[in-house]
């Protein structure tokens, strides 16, 4: 199948002669068990079936299945968080002395938690700029893993990713790419080379506004041991949250096309305001410089239909200042340092009519 008809037909729950359009949602906290032998082989890894849902659930491995599906992956695991899944990849495959090299300019919580906690585990992390000579000239034996973003967090740049998966096979290190703002439907990283993808699920995934998840694809050897840290850490995705954004994967197709063209759109249309505009070409999201925090506040006071939002990917158009809130982890020279500056606006472009965004940035903008 193609991938617009994957993301529509992810969902087998398959009971019998009928089918279910929508897989139930499994609530059952712990099952019960026949005799010991039964319990005695799942415990070991024997027999699969479900007992604990710390360890994982019908509908946790359903998303599981229609990810793995739309990356081209062989495993995949559904997480509570986009950071969760970001803290179960690191941990789970580095190890105390290895050497990772990541993008500078990423999403803030990831830039933080790479910063100020992964040496504590023994990790020793570069950051670099996100293109391919600057990883490569921070190579070194001990360099274990790539980590970038395939459109940076906030500032949109798109790195070379085949050519970043080519440097990391050359110097047998793993190539690890956050895949949240492009989606499988504009980017396959695994394709490239990469050894594994992640998103913070609670975005585009998801697409309402009303999950949180996060979900690691990859290999079946890389999964099994990062599943393993994920049931000790309590780190499982939720039945609910996992229901709720294997539903808006359904649409994720005609989501991100049609936001993606009105983005666009608003790019151009910022672009003849004289703004500095930030936007990748493709893909819903962008982000535009006003002069500073003051013409900032005011932007967000006049904008009425498009709500200021510390988040992304909904259907609806939403604005964000990075400086307050995905990048508040850093301190102002950090914020800096990377380009995020107390002008910066981030805007997730949803699925609206043109007319009407376009209207509501111009009245924000005068």
């Amino acid at each position: 199948m193609k991938l617009a008809t994957k993301t529509v037909h992810v969902v087998r729950d398959q009971r019998g002669a009928t089918e279910p359009i929508a897989p139930s949602i499994s609530v059952a906290s712990v099952h019960a068990f026949p005799d010991l032998d039964v319990l005695g082989d799942v415990s070991l890894g024997k027999r699969h079936e479900w007992f604990y849902r710390r360890y994982g659930h019908p509908n946790g491995r359903l998303l599981e299945e229609a990810v793995a599906g739309l990356e081209g992956a062989e495993d995949a695991l559904a997480c509570a968080s986009g950071m969760s899944a970001a803290l179960v990849l690191f941990w789970a495959t580095l190890k105390p002395g290895d050497h990772l090299v990541a993008a500078q300019d990423v999403y803030g919580g990831t830039y933080s938690f790479l910063k100020k906690h992964a040496p504590r585990l023994g990790i020793d992390v570069t950051f670099v700029p996100s293109d391919a000579a600057a990883f490569e000239r921070a190579l070194r034996p001990a360099t274990k893993a790539l980590f970038f973003e395939t459109v940076t967090n906030p500032l949109m740049n798109r790195p070379d990713g085949k050519r970043l998966c080519a440097i990391g096979k050359r110097a047998h290190a793993r190539v690890y790419v956050d895949n949240t703002f492009a989606t499988p439907i504009l980017a396959r990283p695994l394709s490239w080379g990469a050894d594994v993808v992640y998103h913070s699920g609670t975005k585009f995934l998801s697409g309402h506004g009303d999950a949180i998840s996060g979900v690691i694809a990859g290999s079946k050897e890389l999964i099994a041991a990062m599943r393993s840290l994920a049931i000790s850490l309590g780190a499982i995705v939720s039945p609910l949250d996992a229901w709720l954004t294997l539903r808006g994967l359904r649409t994720l197709d005609v989501r991100v096309r049609k936001a993606s063209e009105n983005a666009k759109k608003v790019a151009a249309f910022l672009k003849r305001t004289k703004v500095r505009v930030n936007y990748p070409g493709e893909g819903p999201m962008l982000s535009f410089e006003l002069k500073n925090l003051a013409a900032a506040k005011k932007f967000v006071a006049r904008a009425k239909l498009i709500k200021l939002v510390p988040s992304l990917g909904d259907v609806a158009t939403t604005i964000s200042h990075p400086a307050r809130s995905s990048h508040a982890y850093l301190s102002r020279e950090e914020r800096e340092a990377i380009g995020v500056h107390d002008g910066l606006i981030r805007v997730s472009v949803g699925i609206e009519d043109i007319t009407d965004l376009v209207e509501d940035f111009k009245n924000a903008l005068r």
